[in-house]
Parts: C-alpha cells; structure tokens; sequence
C-alpha cells in the first residue's frame, strides 16, 4: 500500500515549505510526482444525484467524448513516465471504454507504481476483473451513496443494489488468489444518508475490503438534482459515528480514511476545513486526463513530453519560488 503511506508522510508534514522543496528536488531530477486521473469515456450509466449526470443540461454540453485506442500509448509516452498513480475513473464510469485492459497493461509496462480503477461497479464482470487484475490493477475503489437498498438505489439512480454486491463478492474472490489486490469503498454522504453508516461493517462484513473512505458531500460542476450541501444537522453527531467507524475498521484491519471534522462556512465554501490541507499541491501533482481536456491550457501532449514541457515554462523555477512563499491555510 505504497501509495497509502506516502498519504500518510503528506499528513505529517505540516510545512508547506518542506512540501514544495520535496516536490521541487523530486521535480529536478525527473522522479514521479504525478497523480494521473484518467476519464478515458465521458459517459455513465447512473444518474448519481449528487453527480454530475443528474444535470441533463451539463451532460448534453460537456460529458461528450471517447478517447481512441491509438491514443493511450501517446498518453503513456507523455505522462506514465512521471506517474506515482494512475486512477483510471475520476468524473465518468470507466467501465464503459472497451480498453481498459490495454491501458492497464501499457501502465504496467511504464512501471506506475499503482493502478486504480474508480467505478460504480454495475458494469464489472468476472471475466472483466480478472483481465484488469492479470494486466496490473492493483486497486478496485467501489463508489456507494447508501448502505441499504432503498438509499443506495435512491441517490445511485440506475444503479442496482444486487449488481453492486455481486461486484463486491467477486473481487472479494478475486483477492483470494491474488490477495494483493486493494478494495476500498468512498462512501459520499449528506444529511440523508449519514446515519447509515453505523451499519457499513455488519452489512458488508462479508466482503474482503481493505480501505473505506467518507467523502462529504460537496458541490460540484453546474447544479445537480440532490443539492442540499448543508451537513449542519450532522455536525455534532460525526465525531461519535466516525469514531465508532473507526475502531470497527480497526478491528477488522481495515484502512479507515475520515475529515476528522466537517466543520465549514457554508456560506462561503462546501469545502470541509482540516488542519493540513494540502489542495494548494494539487495544481502541481494532480494531472486530470479525459477525451476533452489535457491537465494544463499550452501543453501539446501530442507533441511533446510532461519533461519537456517543465523545461520549456520553468515548471522548476516556479515550484523553487513556493518554498519561500509564505502560505496561510485558510
């Protein structure tokens, strides 16, 4: 779980400064500081109320496009060199492209050092699952609104609860000749489904899940059809349910990732305010990839390399000048 514990170090240092000059020296001399977040198809087969695809309107204007087999070598070619992850999924359903398994593998063939697959898991087969194990998927990260049917199949509109545990069951079985491989569940909740989660570990302790992380709910894209972003009714009671989450997860040896408050100004940001927040790194290491949109404005990934593009508008010389510049987390 090497990704996981660099997420952990991140944590323990509170400095930016000591932040940006690690990312700096690992910048310099060519190391991988990527996270890639690859939408290969702008499509999906729910219509998540808390999702972009709720919205009819942003789904006709902006969730349009495939990326071509041919392509993904030239991806691999600019960006897998520099990769620390891959996280194939971020905004659509993977599912739905027809070369996941070559993408793994040509992953695996530029030696990123983690694979994910992000996905509502409705669409994975058996067959599927042990072709992208077999090509080098080191994780399945399993997106759920709800712990019972009734909520799950209410927020995942689309969605089926049954198909959703199929798909638990199958890579619990997979695990067990290839036990390596990572589940983990993101659970996103709101005022609606919150209190659910005192029953996440009773009724999924058949699976084998090795990392379940809460992700409050927060407003994305252009309006979606659930919008209450309010988690005020909760507040008080999060400590308690997280921390009674948090000493079944470490029962079962379970990976249990949390804000430790969800506290915020509702009035100005849906963004939960945590003691090391680290999102000012995230222009620098965090390199989103669809059918339509290529990480930064200038960058001609046809035409030249993630390298050569630092070199050609001082990448470096703009990451040096951060170690000095005096930051306040607001």
């Amino acid at each position: 779980m090497k990704v996981y514990n660099l997420l952990k170090i991140n944590h323990l240092i509170k400095s930016h400064r000591i932040k940006f000059f690690g990312l700096w020296l690992l910048n310099v001399t060519n190391r991988r500081t990527l996270g890639v977040f690859l939408d290969p198809a702008l499509a999906c087969n729910f219509r998540c109320k808390m999702c972009n695809f709720s919205n009819d309107n942003y789904v006709k204007e902006k969730m349009k496009g495939v990326l071509k087999e041919e392509d993904l070598e030239q991806i691999a070619k600019v960006s897998f060199k520099n990769a620390l992850k891959l996280q194939i999924g971020c905004a659509a359903e993977p599912t739905l492209f027809k070369h996941n398994q070559k993408l793994i593998a040509i992953a695996k063939r530029y030696k990123v050092p983690h694979i994910s697959m992000v996905t509502n898991g409705n669409l994975l087969t058996e067959v599927d699952i042990t072709n992208y194990v077999n090509a080098g998927l080191n994780e399945f990260i399993i997106s759920v609104h709800g712990v019972t049917k009734e909520t799950y199949e209410s927020f995942m509109e689309k969605g089926s609860f049954d198909l959703f545990h199929q798909t638990l069951a199958l890579i619990s079985e997979q695990k067990k000749t290839n036990p390596q491989l990572l589940l983990r569940i993101n659970y996103t909740f709101n005022e609606d489904n919150f209190y659910e989660l005192t029953d996440l570990f009773t009724s999924y302790k058949q699976y084998a899940i090795d990392i379940v992380q809460l992700r409050p709910i927060d407003r994305v894209g252009e309006g979606t059809v659930y919008n209450n972003y309010s988690l005020k009714k909760i507040e008080i009671d999060y400590k308690t349910v997280s921390n009674q989450l948090k000493v079944e997860a470490q029962k079962r040896a379970i990976t249990f990732i949390y804000p430790s408050s969800i506290s915020r100004n509702e009035e100005q940001s849906s963004i939960v305010k945590t003691a090391n927040n680290s999102n000012y790194l995230v222009p620098f290491v965090s390199c989103y990839i669809s059918p339509r949109f290529y990480w930064k404005e200038g960058f001609d990934y046809k035409n030249e390399t993630f390298f050569e593009w630092k070199k050609r508008i001082g990448w470096n010389k703009e990451l040096f000048k951060y170690i000095f510049i005096s930051k306040k987390i607001n």
